[in-house]
């Protein structure tokens, strides 16, 4: 085989190996780790009781390590959603406790589509900005064979309670995907702690992903969203 031949399907592989490592799928578990809310100063024994017997269903649900999520990935987007579980009883507590809707990331124009039900409407909403900024701070550890940094951020919701999340990402994969709309760090998110929920790192297998944008809804902006809600709240 002459030179120019070698050299040609050398680069051709190469190109193919590099496109590979750009498209695949994330699969991660979750667990839940810790009751977050106080209860020393609740008066309402009732809503105290109703609040823990609800931890430990969520906590004996997810006792299990097994894949729950799929991140399929291609080329800066993402979309992220639970894997089908079969419909039975069992699995009712589980399906409870698992991140609602389906997230469609771009990390690079850095916008969020997320879909599912809300208020019993199908809606797709849309954050065409950041909702979140992290701060990386010099703390590191291993998890799972991978070497990995903290970073934080606040989160507030819309009726404006803040929560405090943490992540742990690895720059040892050229990835800055995450679970649900987390994203934009310099490493993949290997492990992050939300509320009294943990999503970790599974597997990961680099392969062929077409990804296509949630189209089963109604597009709504995150602003008419917000309006939505103070307005179920007023009525």
């Amino acid at each position: 085989m002459k030179f120019h031949q070698i050299f040609i399907i050398t680069f051709l592989l190469s190109i193919n190996l590099v496109a590979q490592e750009n498209s695949g799928v994330l699969k991660y578990g979750q667990y839940s780790n810790k009751f977050v809310i106080d209860t020393t100063s609740m008066s309402d024994s009732y809503l105290k009781s109703i609040l823990l017997d609800n931890f430990e269903k969520k906590r004996k649900a997810l006792a299990a390590d097994i894949d729950l999520y799929n991140l399929m990935f291609d080329k800066g987007k993402s979309v992220f959603s639970a894997i089908n579980m079969m419909d039975s009883d069992s699995n009712d507590a589980l399906e409870k406790s698992l991140a609602k809707g389906t997230y469609y990331i771009n990390t690079i124009e850095k916008t969020i589509h997320h879909e599912g039900d809300f208020f019993g409407q199908n809606l797709i909403i849309y954050y065409d900005k950041p909702l979140y900024e992290w701060v990386v701070e010099n703390k590191k550890k291993i998890i799972n064979n991978y070497n990995c940094q903290k970073a934080t951020t606040i989160v507030e919701n819309t009726n404006g309670v803040k929560t405090k999340v943490t992540a742990w990402f690895t720059n040892d994969l050229n990835l800055n995907y995450g679970p649900k709309n987390y994203f934009g760090l310099p490493g993949l998110i290997i492990e992050l702690h939300e509320l009294d929920s943990v999503y970790y790192l599974k597997s990961l297998k680099f392969n062929n992903q077409k990804l296509d944008i949630p189209n089963k809804g109604k597009l709504v902006s995150f602003e008419e969203y917000e309006k939505m809600i103070k307005g179920a709240i007023k009525f």
